[in-house]
């Protein structure tokens, strides 16, 4: 019969055939395709110097490699690691007002923030070039958050630290540090003037010529090494060029004791040396300054006393003769082969300085008023001219040559001593007469044609053709 059929369906094997059956499944995976670290994560040890050359080429797009690098992290209340290169040479707008504050790229987290943060380096230090990266400023972070930020100070702080530290590392390679120091002496010297904190860490970095090493120059630990016993300070003159500082008055008497003297000739150093008083316990004495005692025993400040005393009518003459122009006449210890000089007051502008104050085109001219020096008159007593002129006086205190030979002695000691001249035509009209006398030539033929001015012909007295008459 047609009856239907049961079998038996084993669940099981059912379930094996279906499962055998092939499924397309999708993975994703994520490749990374910058594997490289940035450099400032990597070991220091593990970096080459050509890599931080390249690092430094990218960063700055300088054609130069760099003088020195300095990579390090700072760990505990706050954590940040930074690269800083020095450059070989110094950039062309260094000091200009308008350009960026530094070249210190800041990262948090590896992400870049800025490239003109005034707070994380100070300004002297503008020459400095690298990357600072944080890990404890927060990354939404404004300009108006971040000037308030102390994060950055404490960063500031380390970065001025390990600067110099790397300065010192540079001093240890004589060549190298001749190159830095060509390259960014202004910016030590200016942050002598502006960090109070590492003034004196930064003046072992100052280098000058001095009288005992004209060709190289010396630092001013080498300078204490020489020091003669007993002397108490460190000499130092301030002037425009090398030549005028070698060649300066205000030497001769040190010279001859055989003290040394620092020269100096960057307009910078009359900054520094404003604010450096000392250095390793001995203070800094300006020789173009009033109060400079070379006397070292009793017997040269007795003998110092009666060349004063015997010269005390010619002062006095002096001083009647030049009025205002100077605040006082005196005798001098620091000549030896130059009749007289010009020094200024201890709290005042020197020569230099009154110099460069005078160069700067927006200066405030107020300033001038009260920062200007009063002058002193020092005289060489024992100088064949002043001895001339004592004898003149003492003979007679209104002899008419005596009026023009001070003014011409006062006139070069400006002259000698780094000061302009006020009026520089009466000085030549002085020079031209003596010249005329000194050629003998008749006063009255040259003149004729000419209005009368101011100073009047000199005349032959007695017969003496050296002899001139009194000039206004």
């Amino acid at each position: 019969s047609d009856a239907p059929k049961v079998e038996e369906v084993d669940e099981d094997e059912e379930k094996k055939k279906t499962d055998k059956k092939k499924k397309k499944v999708e993975k994703k995976e994520w490749e990374q395709l910058n594997k490289t670290k940035p450099l400032w994560l990597r070991n220091p040890k593990e970096i080459t110097k050509d890599e931080y050359g390249a690092f430094y080429k990218s960063l700055t797009n300088d054609w130069e490699d760099h003088l020195a690098v300095k990579h390090f992290s700072v760990e505990g209340q706050l954590e940040f690691r930074a690269v800083l290169f020095v450059p070989k040479r110094a950039p062309f707008d260094m000091f200009e007002s308008r350009k960026k504050p530094n070249n210190i790229k800041l990262y948090v987290r590896r992400v870049f923030i800025m490239d003109n943060c005034e707070d994380l380096i100070p300004e002297w230090l503008s020459f400095l070039k690298g990357i600072v990266d944080s890990e404890d400023l927060p990354l939404n972070i404004s300009r108006e958050t971040l000037q308030q930020n102390k994060i950055l100070k404490v960063i500031n702080k380390n970065i001025v630290k390990k600067a110099i530290e790397l300065f010192q590392e540079i001093s240890e390679n004589k060549e190298d540090f001749n190159k830095f120091y060509e390259a960014f002496s202004k910016n030590i010297k200016y942050g002598i003037h502006d960090d109070s904190t590492n003034r004196d860490k930064l003046a072992e970095f100052l280098r000058f010529n001095s009288t005992k090493s004209a060709t190289e120059m010396t630092s001013l630990k080498d300078y204490i090494t020489r020091m003669k016993e007993g002397q108490e300070f460190i000499y130092f003159v301030c002037g425009e060029t090398k030549k005028a500082v070698e060649e300066s008055p205000f030497l001769e008497s040190l010279k001859k004791k055989g003290l040394e003297v620092l020269l100096m000739s960057d307009p910078m150093d009359e900054y520094a040396m404003q604010q450096l008083k000392e250095f390793e316990g001995k203070k800094f004495k300006n020789i173009t300054k009033e109060g400079l005692d070379l006397s070292t025993d009793e017997e040269e400040k007795k003998k110092q006393e009666e060349l004063t005393k015997a010269n005390e009518q010619l002062c006095t003459v002096i001083k009647d003769t030049l009025g205002e122009k100077v605040e006082k006449v005196a005798t001098s210890q620091r000549l030896s082969s130059s009749p007289c000089v010009i020094v200024t007051g201890e709290f005042g502008w020197t020569a230099n300085m009154e110099r460069i104050m005078k160069a700067q085109a927006l200066r405030n001219s107020g300033m001038g008023s009260y920062m200007t020096s009063k002058k002193t008159l020092e005289i060489n007593p024992t100088h064949p001219i002043v001895t001339e002129l004592r004898k003149k006086v003492e003979k007679d205190k209104s002899d008419k040559t005596v009026k023009d030979l001070v003014w011409l002695l006062y006139e070069t000691a400006l002259l000698t001593s780094g000061f302009n001249l006020d009026e520089p035509n009466t000085f030549a009209s002085r020079i031209h007469r003596m010249i005329k006398l000194g050629l003998a030539i008749d006063e009255t033929e040259t003149e004729a044609d000419k209005p009368e001015d101011d100073i009047p012909a000199l005349e032959e007295e007695g017969g003496d053709a050296n002899e001139m008459e009194k000039v206004d």
